[in-house]
């Protein structure tokens, strides 16, 4: 084995055995402050967890909420493991709670929170590179009906065409 080879080989074992250590910590995170956002982000955050329903339209659903990116963002996973799978999240910009949703109708609608009251929060679609809403089908808002600690109802808002679009009825969700 040549010198520099050697040399090689003993630094890439190094890096490798320093980036399985479970004992390392990570001098950017370990003194961070737990992640406080507005209100709004706090109430979503309360949705951690996994859910189901049951609608006349699509049967049995489940989602799931988790946070990530350091708490900062409310991952939300729609029919994970199916065709139907869709991701949207939830973070603050400037102290705004807003969203993206991954659609299964293959675009990324924005949105943003336009009404917050006690028990509900409501978004509608904020401008969206890519999408054309006078044309294209695409989730134009939502709003989330906090029940209780176990339950929350969805309503979801389709456009086609420029306009409003079925999108089925309301759906309570119970935390499993």
């Amino acid at each position: 084995m040549t010198k520099p080879t050697l040399i090689l080989s003993i630094v890439t074992l190094a890096a490798l055995t320093a980036c399985q250590s479970t004992n390392t910590k990570h001098a950017d995170c370990s003194d961070q402050l737990p992640y406080k956002g507005s209100a709004a982000f706090e109430r979503m955050r309360t949705l951690v967890g996994k859910w189901s329903a049951e609608s006349p339209m699509m049967g049995k659903m489940k989602t799931e909420f988790r946070l990530i990116a350091g708490d900062s963002v409310v991952e939300e996973r729609f029919a994970a493991g199916t065709p139907m799978e869709m991701l949207s999240t939830y973070h603050d910009v400037n102290g705004q709670l807003t969203m993206t949703h991954y659609c299964m109708l293959r675009n990324q609608p924005r949105m943003k929170l336009v009404k917050s009251t006690a028990d509900s929060l409501s978004f509608d679609l904020a401008p969206t590179p890519g999408l054309n809403p006078a044309k294209d089908k695409h989730m134009h808002g939502a709003t989330y009906t906090f029940i209780d600690a176990n339950h929350f109802k969805l309503e979801g808002v389709a456009w086609e065409n420029g306009k409003s679009a079925p999108c089925g009825p309301p759906v309570v969700f119970t935390r499993q």
